[in-house]
């Protein structure tokens, strides 16, 4: 005879048997077909390299076929989209920039896809800050000359983005808000075009990426004014942060894998669980940061409230100054 304590007790036992066996279930079910992890980026730029080191280091460890399919344009827009529309089963992630997630439902008013609701956050994967570059002639050294020189003379200094509604636009946008400096945008069709007008002398100022950046100084061309991460790099110790002259100010890019919203749970820790050992990995860090990017995970809660933070910074930007994307 069992009391009915017991028999609660077995009831309750039994119960979470059954959550158990189902998770591992679902585990068994997902791990039938190759994973396709999208990346809306261009072959041989960092996501997209780091989004392959991801998909070898997944097949390893779960030793089931992991792939990477590249897939560029509108801002990320195509290869997200295709991503979120995919079967919620597991066999469909997306590895992208934060862009695609807390700048672009703000500039485009028809985005096919909507973070909050499509984008099931998985992890944070890794970081990189941006570095304020000069054209070697500006009379200016550090960014509190820059300001008091785009003080002296508003509106006649320019500066190079990528296009309209670019990560890189907003952030001169932001930096330009909190100087409260005019400065004149020029739009480009890349990052190439960009830094040989910045090199010639015809824009002034630009943003460029800490990995990028550096080659860029070294070759004496321009110089770098401010590192927009929280601390100095040790590549380029004497430049000083952002932060040093507008307490508080950071800005990064980041990557991160999402999926499908509906993506079963188990599936979800899982992938967290495994990303977490790969970001541990000695090989795996240093490939990241010969890159300029620092390695950082996250749970999945974490990475959602990063998301919802940048989302609300972003669109007070885009709403204040009325940023349109090309």
């Amino acid at each position: 005879m069992y009391s009915r304590r017991s028999l609660i007790g077995r009831s309750l036992a039994l119960g979470l048997s059954g959550l158990a066996g189902g998770a591992a279930r679902a585990a068994a079910a997902w791990l039938s077909k190759p994973i396709q992890v999208i990346v809306p980026a261009t072959t041989g730029s960092a996501p997209e390299i780091v989004a392959r080191l991801i998909a070898d280091a997944l097949s390893a460890r779960l030793s089931n076929p992991v792939y990477v399919e590249g897939m560029p344009g509108a801002s990320g827009i195509i290869g997200t989209d295709k991503a979120l529309k995919a079967p919620a089963d597991g066999h469909t992630l997306l590895y992208a920039m934060n862009q695609v997630a807390t700048m672009n439902p703000h500039l485009y008013p028809r985005l096919p896809y909507n973070p909050a609701r499509d984008m099931a956050p998985i992890s944070l994967v890794a970081r990189g800050g941006y570095v304020l570059l000069a054209h070697s002639g500006l009379p200016a050294s550090d960014l509190p000359s820059l300001i008091a020189l785009a003080k002296r003379e508003p509106g006649k200094l320019a500066y190079a983005s990528t296009g309209n509604g670019s990560a890189f636009h907003l952030g001169m946008e932001l930096i330009k808000a909190r100087c409260g400096i005019d400065l004149l945008h020029v739009p480009y069709r890349s990052g190439a075009n960009a830094n040989t007008e910045l090199m010639a002398g015809r824009v002034q100022v630009r943003l460029e990426p800490q990995a990028s950046a550096l080659a860029l100084v070294r070759g004496g061309r321009v110089k770098a004014l401010a590192v927009t991460t929280p601390q100095r790099l040790s590549v380029l110790p004497q430049v000083p942060t952002v932060q040093e002259t507008l307490p508080g100010f950071e800005l990064s890019g980041w990557n991160a894998l999402w999926a499908p919203v509906g993506t079963p749970a188990p599936v979800i820790v899982r992938l967290n669980t495994e990303v977490q050992e790969i970001l541990k990995s000695d090989a795996f860090r240093s490939h990241l940061l010969q890159l300029g990017l620092t390695p950082e995970g996250s749970t999945p809660a974490e990475l959602a409230a990063l998301t919802a933070q940048e989302t609300a910074q972003w669109k007070a930007l885009i709403d204040k100054t009325g940023i349109k994307a090309d």
